[in-house]
C-alpha cells in the first residue's frame, strides 16, 4: 500500500474534502475520498503528531464530579453527551487550548492537567482529524455565558451513580470517546482520571 497524491475537492473554513490516490496491495491505483482539517491531508504531509483538537475530560475535584456537556451537534441532528472540545489555534499549546475551550464551553477554569493522550484518530475511514484527550482538574461554577451563537450547551456535574444511569440509556447520543471515559470512571472511580 502506498499513498500517491491528493487533490482538493472542496474547501471550506474548517474542513477540506480531499481525493487521495493510492496504490493497493496488488499495485492497482485507487482513489479514497476523505475530510481533513488541513488543506493537505496528514497522509501526504506526514504530520500525524500534532492533534487538530483538544477534548477535555474535566474532573471537578472539590465537588468530586465529572463535568459532562450536552451539546447540539448538526451531524446527528440533535444533542450529544460528551466533553468540552475545540480546535487548536496555529502554534497554540495543548494546555492553553484546553483551558480556553473549557472556559468558553463550561465557564470552568483549568486548574491542572493530570495527563493527556498523544494525537489519536477516531474515524480514520473518513477523516484524518486527530484529537488529544486531556484529563484535567477544573474549578469554578458552570456557566454557558461564553457560548457562541452556534453553540447550544448544557453543563452537568455528575457523580458515578448519575453517570451509571446515563450510560444505560438508549434514547440519547454519546460521543465515542466520552462514552468510553464515562464508563471507565463509573467502573474505576476518580483515580482513573487523576492517577492518584
Amino acid at each position: 500500500m502506498k499513498i500517491i497524491d491528493s487533490t482538493v475537492v472542496v474547501k471550506s473554513k474548517f474542513v477540506t474534502m480531499v481525493a487521495v490516490d493510492y496504490e493497493d496491495r496488488k499495485g492497482n491505483r485507487k482513489r479514497w475520498h476523505m475530510v481533513s482539517r488541513e488543506a493537505s491531508p496528514k497522509c501526504i504531509t506526514g504530520r500525524i503528531e500534532r492533534p487538530d483538537a483538544a477534548v477535555i475530560v474535566p474532573y471537578h475535584r472539590q465537588a468530586d464530579r465529572l463535568v459532562v456537556i450536552r451539546e447540539f451537534r448538526v451531524p446527528v441532528g440533535g444533542y450529544q453527551y460528551g466533553f468540552p472540545a475545540g480546535l487548536l489555534d496555529p502554534g497554540e499549546a495543548l494546555a492553553d487550548a484546553a483551558g480556553r475551550e473549557l472556559h468558553e464551553e463550561t465557564g470552568l477554569d483549568l486548574v491542572r492537567v493530570y495527563r493527556h493522550s498523544p494525537a489519536i484518530f477516531s474515524s480514520a475511514g473518513i477523516t484524518d482529524e486527530a484529537v488529544a484527550v486531556i484529563y484535567a482538574e477544573v474549578a469554578g461554577t458552570p456557566s454557558v455565558h461564553g457560548n457562541g451563537d452556534s453553540e447550544d450547551i448544557r453543563v452537568f456535574m455528575m457523580d458515578r451513580d448519575l453517570l451509571r444511569g446515563l450510560l444505560t440509556r438508549t434514547d440519547i447520543v454519546f460521543g465515542a470517546r466520552a462514552w468510553l471515559v464515562m464508563d471507565a470512571y463509573v467502573r474505576l472511580g476518580s483515580g482513573y482520571l487523576t492517577d492518584s
